[in-house]
C-alpha cells in the first residue's frame, strides 16, 4: 500500500517515477479535465491503489494536491468532503482529508451517525456552514465501476472559474512526474483539524418551510394518514438514510403506514440495480432499466403502492411510476407518455423527468396564483437548452391566465450553470439594482425584472430545484440565498409528494391530471425524445480502452463538427446542406442555428433539435422536440443516422 487508509500517523504519499510510468501519469494528466460533473471515470471496485485505472488513491492524490494548492492561493481554510456510496468512497474521503489538513485547511466531514451525503445535502451545508468550499464524491447515476469528484465553491455551486486552476495545477504536477516523482504529506485521520461535524439537515428542513408551506406538508401528512400508499426506491445510495432522518423531522407516517422503503439498505452495486443480461446500464431512474425492474410494477399491482419514487444514489435525480384508468391509456400515449399495461381496470404510466417538470411548475404556479403572488415577485423559469419547452410554455400560460409575467432563461447543460444564474441576481439584488437582468451563452440579454424569484431550474436529464420566496439565510447570518445552487432531488420528491396527496383525495391519477393541463395550456412542445448513441464500452482497461477510447473520439469530433458547422452557416444554406446529406429534401427547414457552448442548437417551426456529447458517459445525445411523437422520433431517427 501507497499509504494506510485512516492511518492514525503522519505520512507520505510517495508516488516514484516507476510508479508514474506505470500509471501512465503524464498521459493521464495532460488530458485531465473537469467537466459537466466534475471529474469522473473508471475505478476498480477492488483496488484502491490500482495503477491501471485513472480513478484511484494516486490520481486522487494529486488531483487533493493540486486542490489544496490552489486553495492556499485564493485564501481558503475551511472545505467539506461529503460522499455517496460506490467503492471506496470513504477511503478518498479519508485521502483528500488528510491531504487538506496537512495543507492547514480543516476539513468538515458528516457528523453524526450517516457515512453518506446527497449531492444538494453537501452544497446547502457548504452555504449554511459559511464554508470556504466543499466537494461530493459521486458519480451519481453511472454505474458502480466509475468513480466521480464534485468540487464546489462556497456557495455550494459547482466550480466554474475555479475548475480551470485545479485543472492547471493537475497539468502541471504531473508533466515531469514520470522522471521526478511526487511526495504528497498526509496529516494523520485523527488530526484536529479533521472533524466530523457536518450536519446541516436540521437547517435544510426549516429552509423547506420557506418553499412549502405548513398547509402542503399537512396535506401531505393527512393523505398518508388517510390510506395514500408511497415506496420509495432509493438504489442503495445516500438518500435513505437523508430521507428517513427528513420525513421524520417532518412527521411524515413511515414503514407501518404511509412511506415505505425499497433497496433502502446503502449498497456499493446498488443492490445489481440496472445490471441486466450482463450489460451494466448504471442507476439512472429515467432508464427503463431502471424504473421497471426494481419490483415497482408489482407493488402496484396488488395495491402495495399507489405510487413508486426512484432516487439516484446522490440524490439529485427522481422519476416515478404510476398507475391510471385503463381506458386513459391511448389518450397518455398519444401524449408522448409511456404506458404499459397492468390489470383489467388499470395501466401503468411512466413519467420522464420533463413530464415531471412540467408538472411541478404547474402546481407551482396554479398554487402562487390562488396566493396572489404571482404579481408581488417576478418569478423566474429557468432550463437547459436541451430540456423541453414545454416546462416554459406551461408556466407562461398560467401567469397570463393571472395577468403576470414569467422571465425564462436558457443555460448550458450543467447545473453549476443554474448556480451562476442565481449567484448573478443575487448580486444584483443586494447591490440594489433596479432592473436585475442576465445574460446567456448565446449572449442574449434576459430582463428578469426588479424582484425575480426561482420557480423552477430543471434539466431535462432529471435534476432540478426551486427557489424560495424569502431569503434563507446561513447559520451566523453572514449569507442569505434565495435558491440551492445544486440539483435537490427531495424537494422534487416532496413537492411530488404533495401533488399525490391532492390527487388521492381526488381520486385523479397523474396521467390525468397531466393531460388535463395540455388540453387546457395547449402548447407546441408535447413531444420529446432523446436518443443516445453510446461510444464504447467504458469498463474497459489498458489498451483495449485506449484503442476504444481513440475510435470513439474520432466519430464524435466528426459528429460534432459537422453539426457545429451548420451554425456558422445562415438558416437557408444549413437547411440545404443538412436535407442534402439526409438526401431528403422535405426534411424541415432550419430557422435558426447556434452553438450552445456545449452543443448544437436547430431550431425550426414548432420543433427543435440538439447533439451534444455527455459530460459525464461516453454517449452522443440527439434530442428532438415538436408537437408529434411520430413526427419527432422519424426526425430524430434521421438525425441519428448521418455521418459525417
Amino acid at each position: 500500500m501507497l499509504f494506510t487508509p485512516f492511518g492514525t500517523e503522519p505520512e507520505l504519499l510517495t508516488i516514484t517515477p516507476a510508479l508514474a510510468v506505470e500509471a501512465r501519469l503524464g498521459e493521464w494528466g495532460s488530458g485531465f479535465a473537469l467537466g459537466t460533473a466534475g471529474y469522473r471515470d473508471l475505478l476498480d471496485p477492488q483496488d484502491f491503489f490500482s495503477p491501471r485505472v485513472p480513478f484511484s488513491a494516486i490520481t486522487m492524490g494529486i488531483i487533493a494536491a493540486a486542490r489544496a494548492d490552489v486553495a492556499g492561493k485564493h485564501g481558503i481554510t475551511s472545505l467539506h468532503i461529503g460522499g455517496e456510496v460506490r467503492p471506496h468512497t470513504q477511503q478518498f474521503i479519508d485521502l483528500c482529508a488528510r491531504i487538506y489538513a496537512a495543507a492547514g485547511i480543516t476539513v468538515h466531514l458528516q457528523g453524526g451517525n450517516a457515512r453518506t451525503t446527497p449531492i444538494w445535502m453537501s452544497s446547502f451545508g457548504v452555504f449554511h456552514y459559511g464554508l470556504g468550499g466543499g466537494e461530493n464524491f459521486t458519480a451519481s447515476h453511472s454505474q458502480s465501476y466509475k468513480g466521480g469528484w464534485k468540487p464546489m465553491d462556497e456557495h455550494g455551486m459547482q466550480l466554474l472559474g475555479m475548475a480551470g486552476e485545479i485543472q492547471a495545477r493537475v497539468r502541471e504536477l504531473t508533466s515531469t512526474i514520470c522522471t521526478d516523482g511526487l511526495v504528497i504529506p498526509l496529516a494523520p485521520a485523527n488530526d484536529p483539524r479533521i472533524r466530523h461535524d457536518f450536519d446541516p439537515l436540521p437547517a435544510y428542513v426549516e429552509s423547506l418551510g420557506k418553499l412549502m408551506d405548513p398547509a402542503g406538508i399537512d396535506t401531505i401528512r393527512q393523505a398518508l394518514i388517510g390510506g395514500l400508499k408511497v415506496a420509495i426506491c432509493t438504489e442503495g445510495g445516500s438518500m435513505g438514510a437523508a430521507a428517513r432522518r427528513i420525513f421524520g423531522k417532518l412527521d411524515l407516517p413511515m414503514d407501518d403506514r404511509g412511506i415505505t422503503f425499497l433497496y433502502e439498505e446503502e449498497s456499493q452495486d446498488y443492490h445489481g440495480i440496472g445490471q441486466l443480461d450482463g450489460v451494466n446500464h448504471g442507476v439512472d431512474p429515467g432508464k427503463w432499466q431502471i424504473y421497471k425492474h426494481i419490483g415497482a410494477q408489482d407493488l402496484l399491482a396488488r395495491g402495495a403502492a399507489d405510487i413508486v419514487f426512484i432516487w439516484d444514489p446522490d440524490g439529485d435525480r427522481f422519476n416515478i411510476v404510476t398507475t391510471a384508468p385503463a381506458n386513459l391509456a391511448d389518450r397518455a400515449r398519444d401524449a408522448a407518455l409511456e404506458v404499459d399495461p397492468l390489470d383489467g381496470t388499470r395501466c401503468l404510466v411512466y413519467f420522464k423527468p420533463n413530464q415531471i417538470y412540467f408538472l411541478l411548475t404547474a402546481l407551482r404556479m396554479q398554487a402562487l396564483g390562488e396566493a396572489g403572488l404571482l404579481d408581488k415577485y417576478d418569478f423566474v423559469a429557468a432550463i437547459t437548452y436541451p430540456t423541453s419547452r414545454s416546462i416554459l410554455a406551461v408556466a407562461e400560460r398560467i401567469a397570463a391566465e393571472h395577468g403576470a409575467h414569467i422571465g425564462t432563461v436558457l443555460v448550458p447543460v450543467g447545473f453549476k450553470y443554474f448556480g451562476e444564474l442565481v449567484a448573478s441576481v443575487q448580486r444584483q439584488l443586494l447591490e440594489g439594482a433596479g432592473e436585475i437582468t442576465f445574460t446567456e451563452a448565446t449572449g442574449r440579454v434576459r430582463n428578469l425584472g426588479h424582484n425575480p424569484r426561482f420557480l423552477m431550474m430543471a434539466e431535462e436529464s432529471g435534476g432540478a430545484a426551486m427557489g424560495t420566496l424569502d431569503w434563507v439565510k446561513n447559520h451566523d447570518n453572514s449569507g442569505a440565498s434565495l435558491a440551492l445552487k445544486e440539483k435537490d432531488g427531495f424537494q422534487v420528491g416532496l413537492f411530488t409528494l404533495l401533488a399525490a396527496a391532492r390527487l388521492h383525495k381526488t381520486g385523479y391519477s397523474f396521467a390525468q391530471w397531466y393531460l388535463d393541463l395540455l388540453a387546457r395550456y395547449p402548447i407546441p412542445y408535447a413531444a420529446y425524445e432523446r436518443q443516445d448513441i453510446t461510444l464504447y464500452d467504458e469498463s474497459l482497461q489498458g489498451d483495449a480502452r485506449r484503442a476504444a477510447q481513440q475510435a470513439a473520439n474520432a466519430l464524435k469530433d466528426s459528429l460534432v463538427s459537422y453539426f457545429r458547422g451548420l451554425t456558422g452557416l445562415s438558416p437557408d444554406a444549413a437547411t440545404a446542406r443538412l436535407r442534402g446529406d439526409l438526401k431528403d429534401p422535405d426534411f424541415p427547414a432550419i430557422r435558426n442555428a447556434f452553438w450552445a457552448q456545449d452543443g448544437s442548437f436547430l431550431e425550426f417551426d414548432g420543433a427543435w433539435f440538439e447533439l451534444r456529447a455527455s459530460g459525464t458517459d461516453a454517449v452522443l445525445r440527439y434530442y428532438f422536440e415538436g408537437s408529434d411523437p411520430k413526427t419527432v422520433h422519424r426526425l430524430n431517427s434521421a438525425l441519428v443516422a448521418l455521418r459525417a
